[in-house]
């Protein structure tokens, strides 16, 4: 060591970084193990970019390694590879001296099975789903003008940043609250819980935003954790989850009221845009001016119309046109009525003169009778009836006697 302290030895003893990068990069191009191997792992962060080519980690319970799939390799792919995937990647190892890196340049990949992580991960989630904290029907619905938004995020990262620039923008009439919490690592689920918990405490929250930037798999797993999405299903408040970028998903995502592709979209989800808000209260407001001012035209209309009308400019006409019109019909009525009366009183009198003609007195008026058995009570109407030593009634129009036929 006292050698290297002396400016004499200085010169020769001490590496540059660049130097030393270079020496480095050397000794494992060298390595003929590094030059061809095969390596054992589960595929995280998988990322195909829009030049063809593949980025990602392999890792497994101890380390974890950065890999590159070149877009000539991609397409001599048996299999479509994806976070979780349990493969066995052919290649070399590759140092990027500038930035002093290590990566394995991935040639093939062959797939070996699920990962660990992968397969805990869809156990959970089938689990949650069939108890039904999924389904649609128990989210709550988010406010349409939110007064308090909670936001639960680390304090220092850039994704709380974010958030008040987009809410100062586009509605900095809501309040925002910032319940800081560890959002990586392993505390980070017990954190995230009490936060729920402090912000339920407070109870005056319209709607609040878990928010953390992009980042690994590995950074982003404590929002797979059972414990926090069961709090997050009890949570009163509607919840909005806004974790790493669109193509990231947690637990926390199924879970939540409404899931955001990035923090910023969470803020521009939660607050309506305010100039949109005036346009529409503008619009809203020219509406309904117009809508008077048609009705003040109608109403003008009729009024000239009613001005104009003969109900208003000859009254005394048109009083005594229809007092005219209801003596008419009263001479009408009353005509009708006698004309009515007469005719049934004809009925009636023709009707009691056929009843007068059918009355059997009057036959006996004429100066006939009727013959009875005095018995029986049967008239007797043929001669073939009668018989010696019977006796008879006879009926006249004023009176009856007793016969005996001989």
């Amino acid at each position: 060591v006292q050698d290297l302290l002396d400016p004499a030895q200085a010169a020769e003893a001490v590496f540059s970084v660049g130097d030393l990068n270079t020496h480095i990069k050397r000794v494992l191009e060298a390595d003929p193990i590094l030059s061809d191997l095969a390596v054992a792992g589960e595929i995280s962060n998988f990322k195909l970019h829009s030049s063809g080519h593949c980025y990602f980690s392999l890792k497994d319970e101890r380390a974890q390694i950065r890999c590159c799939l070149w877009k000539r390799s991609v397409s001599n792919l048996r299999f479509r590879p994806a976070d979780g995937d349990r493969v066995i990647a052919l290649g070399s190892i590759d140092f990027y001296g500038a930035r002093g890196e290590a990566s394995f340049i991935v040639r093939d990949l062959h797939f070996a099975g699920q990962g660990a992580q992968f397969e805990a991960f869809e156990r959970l989630k089938t689990e949650l789903a069939a108890e039904g904290l999924f389904d649609e029907s128990r989210k709550k619905p988010l406010p349409l003008l939110p007064r308090r938004i909670g936001v639960i995020t680390s304090p220092t990262g850039a994704v709380i940043r974010d958030i008040v620039h987009v809410l100062g923008r586009r509605y900095p009439l809501a309040t925002l609250v910032l319940i800081p919490a560890a959002v990586q690592g392993f505390s980070a689920p017990l954190d995230l819980m009490r936060a729920l918990s402090f912000a339920e405490a407070m109870g005056d929250f319209d709607v609040v935003i878990m928010a953390r930037g992009g980042g690994s798999a590995e950074d982003l797993w404590c929002f797979n954790d059972e414990d926090l999405a069961r709090a997050v299903a009890g949570f009163p408040f509607p919840l909005i989850s806004a974790i790493g970028h669109e193509t990231d998903f947690t637990i926390l995502d199924f879970v939540a009221d409404r899931r955001a592709p990035t923090p910023s979209a969470a803020a521009e989800i939660v607050a309506p845009d305010l100039l949109q808000l005036l346009g529409y209260v503008r619009g809203l407001k020219l509406r309904m001016a117009q809508n008077a001012a048609g009705e003040i035209r109608l109403a003008r209309q009729k009024l000239e119309w009613l001005k104009n009308s003969r109900a208003l400019s000859q009254p005394l006409e048109i009083t005594s046109e229809a007092r005219n019109r209801v003596a008419l019909l009263r001479n009408r009525a009353g005509e009708a009525s006698r004309c009515r009366v007469k005719i049934e009183r004809q009925k009636v009198e023709g009707a009691r003169a056929q009843l007068r003609a059918l009355d059997p007195r009057g036959v006996l008026e004429r100066g006939y009778a009727l013959l009875s058995d005095a018995q029986t009570g049967s008239l007797v109407t043929a001669f073939s009836q009668v018989k010696a030593g019977q006796k008879m009634v006879v009926t006249l129009h004023d009176g009856s006697f007793s016969v005996v036929c001989e």
